[in-house]
């Protein structure tokens, strides 16, 4: 239930605030190999919208920080 909760989350909050990029987006592309903020911002468009990265470019480290080793 708690992991259900989770993804519930995931699909709600959003990482990419000015295209509406949910963490949920942003994880899969991590899971499907995009280990850098350039590879996961052009397979998802965050980092692409009117503040350019300046909001979500640092949680975008942070989920490939605590994701991308996990997803090898």
């Amino acid at each position: 239930m708690e992991q259900l909760n989770q993804d519930v989350k995931d699909k709600l909050e959003k990482v990419c605030v000015c295209r509406g990029i949910t963490k949920e987006s942003i994880k899969n592309s991590i899971r499907n190999g995009n280990k850098t903020v350039e590879a996961v911002a052009e397979d998802t468009g965050a980092t692409k919208g009117g503040c350019k990265g300046f909001r979500c470019k640092g949680k975008i480290e942070d989920l490939i920080a605590e994701f991308g080793t996990e997803w090898n």
